[in-house]
This record gives structure tokens, C-alpha cells and sequence, in this order.
């Protein structure tokens, strides 16, 4: 089960904020994104201000995005939030997907959300008491979990090769040999605390950014197609400011492992983590 009892916010956000979502779909599972949105309906009761979504539907499948379509339609039907389902008419990738909604978000929050993450009913609120406690925010990750509970590392430090190497291809047995290694690429030093805490690099899956700092920098670079994109907007956006995590906004999310995904995948992530080193610095050990 996908269920956790999260902490409550620890102070109440006052000042009116714009928040708008994006959620990009590729043939994504429509369970999941019915629990996406359904966890995140509850969450943005919560949300001090006026809310708008968008979801980009690159899945080039007319059967799929008639239901995804309907489906969306039916969960907002009740609310009365702003919102737009646009079908793209090919896959440009998730960065560039979520490019998309640039032009349209307004001065405020903006949530860059995977189709199959659980908010939590309180997520919002916390990220909300965040932003007003810390004016040097720019983007707040949350702790993530997946669906049996254990805890996935979302937050992470610069890479090296051979820990993505390890990661992706390694067997078990090697994996443990190096569990150091990757334990420290997946900050699990990071301890739990009530205050925001700065990490080097954020997961694409759940990622709030100060809308107008993500303008600044462009967005994603569209030229990734697939992974390492949220690494490097994370890289760009540092210089604006504070990027944290906070360990009291949660999530339950449903995805990643590009290693059991298939061949395109292994590709995608193999292209993407070339084009991150060649920007941002080669360490291979």
C-alpha cells in the first residue's frame, strides 16, 4: 500500500501564491495518473492562492489520449481550477514537454509532477510554509517513497560514471561490494530534520520552481531527450538561488529504473548522462 502518515506543516503560509502544474503524459498508465491527480486535488486544497493545470499528451495514440482526455475531464469537473489538456502532435521529449507549459504559467510556484506520484494531503501546505520562510527558495524537492513504503532517494549529488555505471548494468553482488559508493551518490546521509536542507541535484518526478526563476533559465534543455534533464536544470538554477529538500513534503512515486525499462531506455539514460558530463564535468570515479 501506498499510504503514510506524513508530519503536519510547521507554520501557516499567509501571502497568496500562483501555483500551476504541469504533467506530461506518454502513454502513461491511466491508474496511476487517476492517483496522481486524485492526491493532488486533495493537496492543492491546501495551496495558498489560485491553481491552474496543464497536462501535455505526447503519447501520439488518439485511442489513449481520448481516454486520458476523459479522464481528466471527469476529476476536475468538480473543482474549480484552471485547467488545459493539450495533445501534442509528436513526443519531443519530457523536458521538452514540460517547455510547453512556459509560456502560460504566472508569477508564483510552478509543480513539475510525474504521472505516477502520490501527494501527500499536506504536501503542498508544508512546500507553501517553505517558500515564505525562505525568500532565497528556487526549487523544493520533497523525500520521496515508493510504493511499499521504503524510501527513495530523490535528492542526489554530481555523479561519476562509474556509480551510474553500477546503478544501471551491475549485478547484486557487485552493487554491495560498492554500497558506499552509492550510498553517497544517493545522499543517504541525509538525515531526516524538520529544516530545509540544500542538495546539489533534484528528480524530475516532483520538482516546485519559482516560476519566475525557471523562465530565466529557459526551462529544461530540450536537447535531453529523457533523464539527466532534471539534473541539469537543477545545475542552472542554483545560481538563483536555494535549491532543498524538504524531509516533511512526501510523495509516494511509482516509477524510475531506467534499467529495467528496455533498451530505448538504456539508451535515453546512456545519451542523457553523456550530454551531463560533457556540460557540467567528467568524473569517473
Amino acid at each position: 500500500m501506498s499510504q503514510f502518515s506524513p508530519p503536519a506543516a510547521t507554520s501557516e503560509a499567509k501571502t497568496p501564491l500562483p501555483l500551476s502544474c504541469g504533467i506530461v503524459l506518454y502513454r502513461s498508465d491511466l491508474h496511476l495518473l487517476q492517483r496522481t491527480l486524485e492526491h493532488w486535488l486533495t493537496a492543492v486544497e491546501q495551496w495558498p492562492g489560485s491553481v491552474s493545470l496543464t497536462v501535455v499528451d505526447q503519447s501520439q495514440d488518439a485511442l489513449y489520449s481520448d481516454k486520458a482526455q476523459r479522464l481528466v475531464s471527469e476529476l476536475m469537473a468538480g473543482s474549480d481550477i484552471d485547467w488545459d489538456y493539450e495533445i501534442a502532435s509528436q513526443n519531443a521529449g519530457y523536458g521538452a514537454g514540460h517547455n510547453r507549459v512556459l509560456a502560460r504559467i504566472s508569477h508564483g510556484w510552478h509543480l513539475i509532477l510525474n504521472p505516477d506520484i502520490e501527494l501527500a494531503s499536506d504536501a503542498l501546505a508544508v512546500a507553501a510554509a517553505a517558500i515564505h520562510e525562505e525568500p532565497e527558495l528556487v526549487l523544493l524537492a520533497p523525500r520521496g517513497f515508493n510504493a511499499e513504503g521504503v524510501e527513495e532517494h530523490l535528492a542526489k549529488r554530481h555523479p561519476n560514471v562509474w556509480v551510474l555505471a553500477l546503478r544501471a548494468m551491475a549485478p547484486a553482488w557487485l552493487k554491495a561490494r560498492f554500497q558506499r559508493q552509492l550510498d553517497h551518490y544517493e545522499l543517504r546521509d541525509l538525515a531526516p530534520t524538520a529544516n530545509l536542507q540544500e542538495v546539489p541535484l533534484v528528480s524530475g518526478c516532483c520538482m516546485l520552481v519559482k516560476s519566475d526563476s525557471l523562465r530565466a533559465v529557459g526551462g529544461f534543455d530540450s536537447a535531453f531527450f529523457m533523464y539527466f534533464e532534471d539534473y541539469d536544470l537543477t545545475r542552472r538554477l542554483t545560481p538563483l538561488g536555494r535549491v532543498c529538500r524538504s524531509s516533511a513534503m512526501r510523495v509516494v512515486h511509482h516509477g524510475g529504473g531506467a534499467a529495467r525499462k528496455g533498451w530505448r531506455h538504456r539508451l535515453w539514460f546512456i545519451a542523457g548522462a553523456y550530454r551531463f558530463f560533457s556540460r557540467w564535468g567528467w568524473r569517473f570515479w
